[in-house]
């Protein structure tokens, strides 16, 4: 029976594995490898970190997958020719899914990876969320009489991060019987506006709203380096230092490592160009690309309107995955799928905390308030639903 092999539980694999019918998992031999026994709801680690949720993001992988694909939990090292290389044993496959996620980007900036926390998985997510508890308990012993945390990168990540750290903050000093007072919460972004790819109504709208709730937006200011205990800019042309508690770094990412730790395939930046059926292009060992998928973050896919790369999303991802459930049912049925994938982006939504977010839905209808945080969690619900059925609508957010 011909071997199917999916590297990594993420939005990517998922799709595709529950937009399959059972009929299919007769036709050849599924398998899933994991270093996480756990799915993560990714777009919601940010509340991971504020407090606002903790476990209700997780999704036992074996829970959700259909009950005739075998999950294996290990560490993928390197993909090769005809075999993916895992930290406890190797794999072979006749057909290959590539969905394994992506790491912080630190563009090379002096101290990022040595003393800047970054919102890659939910075990970095909950341990941020300790390291916080823990300096706003050295606040309250006297130990500091300041702390700053401060979110570098002004894009969806970063905003919602800070934006749900300044709801939460006061909570957990309610917690920890100690006044919220003396902790500046700061968001550093290197371009003129926080939240560039929405139109500057919007980007304006959420700066206010953080402004508002305490939040200082530094703009036009360029991270140079990051120390222990402070970061290095370049702020409009003058270089300042900024004393800072905390640095959670959420401004880029890149594919995953084991992309470029694979000379099996040519890459940018761990990520694998691929043409419109999802598979690898522009590749040193091309024909040997045939019966491999790449999605999600380790793929780099290209807009045909704009000739530039789509940013990688969970909403990317997902599309892919129920992409490619079609086009391997139309294989094992012996038919030739030549339909290519063609990305509908149903917009794009920034939650600014609990009461309040900000957003493009379809090609021009801008939204605000309560209505567009409403249509957010109508979102991440969706994704909770086609995991675990109407069980999954129910949230035990902490």
């Amino acid at each position: 029976m011909k071997k199917v092999l999916l590297l990594g539980a993420g939005y990517a694999n998922l799709a595709f594995l529950t937009s399959l019918p059972k009929s299919v998992f007769n036709e050849a031999e599924f398998t899933i490898i994991s270093r996480d026994s756990e799915h993560y709801h990714s777009i919601l680690l940010h509340e991971v970190v504020s407090g606002a949720r903790d476990k209700s993001v997780l999704f036992p992988v074996e829970d959700v997958i259909p009950s005739k694909v075998k999950f294996i939990e290990d560490t993928i090292v390197e993909i090769q020719k005809d075999c993916v290389v895992g930290k406890n044993e190797t794999y072979l496959f006749d057909t290959l899914f590539v969905g394994l996620g992506f790491q912080s980007d630190s563009f090379n900036i002096p101290g990022i990876r040595e003393y800047a926390r970054s919102l890659v998985n939910y075990h970095e997510a909950s341990d941020i969320h300790e390291t916080i508890k823990q300096e706003l308990l050295t606040l309250k012993n006297g130990e500091k009489d300041h702390l700053h945390f401060v979110v570098c990168g002004g894009g969806l990540s970063g905003v919602e991060l800070v934006s749900s750290l300044s709801d939460q903050l006061p909570k957990l000093c309610r917690q920890l019987a100690m006044p919220c007072k003396n902790i500046k919460l700061t968001c550093v972004e290197a371009m003129p506006s926080i939240l560039p790819m929405f139109s500057r109504k919007l980007s304006s709208n959420a700066a206010a709203y953080l402004e508002k709730n305490g939040v200082d937006i530094l703009t036009n200011c360029k991270v140079l380096e990051c120390q222990k205990d402070a970061i290095i800019v370049d702020r409009a042309g003058t270089r300042e230092k900024i004393d800072a508690s905390l640095v959670i770094w959420t401004a880029g990412v890149k594919g995953n490592p084991v992309i470029e730790n694979s000379p099996f395939f040519t890459s940018a930046r761990s990520r694998v160009e691929i043409n419109e059926y999802l598979q690898p292009i522009n590749q040193e060992h091309q024909e040997d690309m045939n019966n491999i998928f790449v999605l999600g973050d380790c793929g780099a896919l290209k807009n045909p309107q704009t000739g530039r790369f789509y940013p990688p999303t969970a909403q990317l991802a997902m599309q892919q995955g129920m992409y490619l459930a079609k086009v391997i049912q139309d294989h094992f049925k012996g038919k030739m799928h030549i339909k290519p994938f063609v990305y509908h982006s149903q917009g794009c939504l920034c939650s600014l905390g609990k009461k309040h977010a900000v957003g493009q839905v379809g090609s021009s209808g801008e939204i605000k308030g309560r209505i567009a945080l409403c249509i957010k969690h109508a979102v991440e619900n969706k994704w909770r639903v086609k995991l675990k059925g109407l069980r999954g609508m129910i949230s035990t957010a902490s």
